[in-house]
C-alpha cells in the first residue's frame, strides 16, 4: 500500500527508475504530481518495481501509479482506444493469441498435450505451466530433461489455470476476487497442497496478488526445485556449456530473492559464465513487453536501451527466466537476423544435460505467430 502521509515527496524512488531516468528535481516535481492524480509517469512507467526498492520509508510507489493507470487505462478501454492488435495478447479477451495458436498453429501432439493439462488429475502436487508454456512454448517442458526430472507429477496449463497477472500488470479491467476464487476452489477440489509454478508471473499472482492461495497452498518456483535437484544430485550436469551469456532480469523477480538467486546458480551450473547487464536484479531494467500492450513505441524504446546493455557484454545469448521477455526479444530485429540467441535458463540445463537443441526455436516460434497472424489478416481484407 502506498500512505500518502508517510510520503516526504522526497523523489528518491521515481529517480531510481531504470525506464525513465528522472534526476532528482524531476522525480520530486512528479511524486508530487502523481500524489495529486495526474502526471506523464502514468504513461511511462512499466511497472517493474524498482521504485519500491528504493523508497527510504519502504512504501511502495508502484502502487499509487498502478492505481492511476488502471483508472487511465480503463478509460481508454471504454473509448475503444486500445488497439485490437494489442488485445490480442491478453489471455481473457475474445479473440486471443492463445485461442488463435490453438485452432491454426498447434500439431496433433501439441494438441493433445494440451487436453490433458485442461484436465489434470487429482494430485497433492500441482505443477502449473502457465499460459505461454501450454501454448506457445511447450518445448519449454516437453523435453528429455524436464520431463524426466518431474517424472510422476501432475500438471495443469490452458487458460483455464490463467492466473491473470497480466491484466493486474497493465490495468486492464479483471474481476481480480471471482479470479482467484475460480482458481482456489479448481486446486482445492484437486487435492493440491503444494504448487510448483513454471511462469515467473503466476508466481507473482499466487504470492502477492491472491493471498488466499498463498496462505494455504505450498508455492515454490521451478527454478527453486530445479536448484535443489542439482544440489541433490538429483539432476546430473553432464556437458559442461562454457559460454559467456548475458543475463536478463524479469520485472517480476525484483520482488523475490529465490527468483533471482536460483537460476543463476542453474546457470553457473552448466558451466556458463553470467555477464551482468548494467541494469540488474533489483535495478533491473524490463523489456517493456507489459508497457507495450497500451504503447508499442514505449516499448520499443525500453528494448532499445536493454540491447545498448546487451551489446556491450560481447555475447550473442541473452537468457533469462522469463516467457514474455523471450516473446519480446524475440521480436527484435537484431534477434530476427539471428545476431543473438534469446534462450531460457532451462534451454541451456537442456543443453547441460546432454540435449541438442534450436537455438533459434524460440524467434521461430514467434515469426510463426506472426506471419500466420498476417496471412489471416491479409486474407480478410
Amino acid at each position: 500500500m502506498f500512505d500518502v502521509d508517510e510520503c516526504v515527496r522526497c523523489g528518491t524512488c521515481l529517480e531510481s527508475c531504470p525506464v525513465m531516468e528522472l534526476d532528482i528535481v524531476q522525480a520530486q516535481e512528479e511524486i508530487e504530481n502523481l500524489i495529486a492524480g495526474s502526471s506523464f509517469v502514468v504513461d511511462e512507467c512499466a511497472l517493474c518495481g524498482t521504485c519500491d526498492f528504493h523508497c527510504p520509508n519502504d512504501l511502495t510507489p508502484s502502487e499509487l501509479i498502478k492505481g492511476l493507470k488502471h483508472a487511465k487505462i480503463r478509460e481508454l478501454e471504454e473509448n475503444g482506444k486500445i488497439p485490437r492488435g494489442n488485445k490480442f495478447l491478453f489471455p481473457f479477451n475474445k479473440p486471443n493469441i492463445f485461442i488463435f495458436y490453438e485452432r491454426v498453429m498447434m500439431s496433433p501432439e501439441e494438441l493433445k498435450n494440451l487436453e490433458n493439462w485442461k484436465s489434470p488429475s487429482k494430485s497433492e502436487e500441482l505443477v502449473i505451466l502457465g499460459c505461454s508454456i501450454s501454448y506457445l512454448m511447450q518445448h519449454f517442458y516437453k523435453n528429455p530433461t524436464l520431463e524426466g526430472l518431474l517424472k510422476g507429477k501432475t500438471f495443469a496449463g490452458g487458460i483455464d489455470f490463467c492466473c491473470g497477472v497480466v491484466y493486474h500488470r497493465t490495468g486492464m479491467p479483471l474481476p481480480k476476487t471471482d479470479l482467484e476464487d475460480r482458481l482456489y476452489s479448481r486446486f482445492s477440489s484437486l487435492g493440491v497442497k503444494k504448487l510448483i509454478i513454471f511462469c515467473n508471473e503466476c508466481y507473482e499472482a499466487y504470492k502477492n496478488e491472491y493471498k488466499r492461495i498463498s496462505n494455504d497452498f505450498e508455492i515454490i518456483s521451478i527454478w527453486e526445485f530445479i536448484g535443489k535437484a542439482i544440489e541433490a544430485g538429483d539432476l546430473k550436469i553432464t556437458n559442461k556449456l562454457n559460454l559467456k551469456v548475458a543475463f536478463q532480469d524479469s520485472c517480476i523477480v525484483k520482488k523475490y530473492p529465490e527468483l533471482m538467486e536460483y537460476p543463476r546458480k542453474i546457470v553457473e551450473a552448466t558451466g556458463c559464465e553470467i555477464i551482468e547487464l548494467d541494469h540488474n536484479r533489483e535495478n533491473a531494467l524490463c523489456c517493456g513487453l507489459l508497457l507495450g500492450l497500451v504503447d508499442r513505441k514505449a516499448m520499443e524504446k525500453i528494448r532499445k536501451k536493454r540491447f545498448k546493455e546487451i551489446k556491450k557484454t560481447d555475447t550473442k545469448y541473452i537468457i533469462n527466466t522469463c516467457p514474455g521477455c523471450i516473446y519480446c526479444f524475440s521480436m527484435d530485429l537484431r534477434i530476427q537476423m539471428k545476431k543473438y540467441k534469446v534462450l531460457s535458463v532451462l534451454e541451456l540445463l537442456r543443453m547441460s544435460c546432454g540435449e541438442e537443441i534450436d537455438l533459434f526455436k524460440n524467434v521461430e516460434s514467434v515469426n510463426g505467430i506472426l506471419n500466420k497472424a498476417m496471412e489471416m489478416a491479409r486474407k480478410r481484407s
